[in-house]
């Protein structure tokens, strides 16, 4: 009869342990992560690993993607605000850097510092500093790094030897540009494309800023695109227009693509997927400056950002964006894509794994010493770098004057602000 009792009661206990562990399991697996990005065959090529893997890492989260396929950072952060204003917001999402106080201020952005400061596992001390405070807005953490990506020149090698000039020397002011470019034109190809098109201000914030100036102060309450920097950069991209040295288009990879052009200036995100979509040889080398000096470099790329408002959510998603920074993760971002992640042993491990490719050698040396790529607040970040992204355009098609398109543009901003 004892037996009977043992055994009855091992039964109920055993039940008892297995109800528990599958009741634990559901309750896990129900964890689904809604995460908002881009999506084109270059940011598939690392975000499908990347989700894959964590997935694989953490049997009891799946991430449910929802993607954006046209518009860049601008069109997917429209999207996030929306979500956040119908109350349904994602549950972590991709931002662009310039994007951060704009997303922080729509008022569901979770702050990550406490997550990080409770986390063990978390390495903060193994991420390059410049790269993590790129997510930071008013001292708090809210955004932690994906990728990085920096302005670089990209060059056809197969033009600048057939036209005489040295691809192993490439211009490095402003001048020697303008110089190479007219060779090129000479020869009957086009010279030179600078990107003003790339997300609206990038490219425009770098030229200003190697030409001493601002976009605006730290916290944008006074515009400086217009002043003396900014009238001699508009000036110069709009004299190599009329020179016939610049093409005006939006279309700049694909404008590249076509073998025709010597010198485009975008982003080193385009390290992996441009070379691998043209028939001649691509150099990458630092962007022109006006004096030659070493070009500074606002930081482009994106990071990851929390929306969940549920406290299960939000440890899931926090596991998901610590896992961003370890090696399995970075080791995707920096094979896969044109970024360089902020894990500063991997950077190290792909210096030396990829010592003789001189086009990730810049592209690494580049990301660990960027500066901040300037973040407008409120609401009305989106339209203001839609208003600098016209104003170039206005001016490189002869519309306007700079001075004059620099001034409209300037009041435009200074009213949404």
């Amino acid at each position: 009869m004892k037996k009977w009792v043992v055994v009855l009661v091992f039964l109920v206990i055993s039940s008892l342990l297995f109800a528990a562990a599958m009741a634990e399991t559901q309750e896990k697996e129900i964890q689904t992560l809604v995460f908002y990005r881009l999506s084109a065959a270059s940011h598939d090529a690392y975000c499908l690993p990347l989700m894959q893997a964590f997935m694989e890492e953490n049997p009891d989260i799946v991430i449910e993607d929802v993607v954006v396929t046209s518009g860049g950072y601008e069109a997917l952060a429209s999207k996030v605000l929306l979500a956040n204003a119908a109350g349904t917001p994602p549950d972590v999402a991709m931002t662009g850097y310039s994007l951060i106080k704009t997303m922080v201020e729509s008022g569901n952005a979770v702050e990550l510092t406490p997550f990080m400061a409770k986390d063990p596992k978390f390495d903060a001390k193994g991420l390059f500093p410049a790269m993590v405070d790129l997510g930071k807005f008013d001292g708090k953490q809210y955004l932690i790094p994906l990728g990085t990506s920096t302005p670089i020149m990209l060059l056809n090698k197969d033009l600048f030897t057939q036209v005489g000039l040295d691809p192993a020397n490439p211009p490095k002011s402003w001048a020697e540009a303008e110089a190479a470019a007219q060779k090129l034109k000479n020869a009957g190809y086009q010279g030179i494309l600078w990107g003003w098109s790339v997300t609206g201000n990038w490219i425009f914030q770098t030229m200003i800023e190697n030409a001493g100036g601002k976009l605006a102060t730290a916290d944008s309450k006074t515009v400086m695109f217009d002043e003396e920097p900014g009238l001699r950069t508009m000036t110069y991209l709009q004299d190599q227009v009329k020179k016939g040295l610049m093409p005006v288009t939006d279309q700049t990879l694909a404008t590249f693509a076509t073998g025709k052009l010597g010198m485009l200036i975008d982003s080193s995100y385009q390290r992996v997927n441009t070379p691998s979509m043209v028939n001649f040889s691509v150099i990458l080398a630092p962007v022109p400056t006006p004096t030659g000096a070493d070009p500074l470099v606002p930081a482009g790329g994106n990071g990851v950002m929390m929306f969940a408002q549920d406290p299960k959510k939000q440890e899931a998603a926090w596991r998901f964006i610590r896992f961003l920074t370890e090696e399995t993760a970075s080791f995707i971002v920096g094979e896969k894509s044109g970024y360089t992640p902020a894990n500063q042993n991997v950077i190290e491990q792909l210096k030396l794994k990829y010592a003789d490719d001189k086009n990730f050698a810049i592209a690494l040396s580049q990301a660990a010493k960027v500066i901040p790529w300037h973040a407008w607040p409120g609401e009305n970040g989106v339209k203001i770098n839609k208003i600098i992204r016209d104003m170039q355009e206005s001016i490189l098609l002869l519309k306007e004057t700079p001075q004059a398109g620099l001034a409209r543009a300037a009041a435009e901003v200074r009213a949404l602000l």
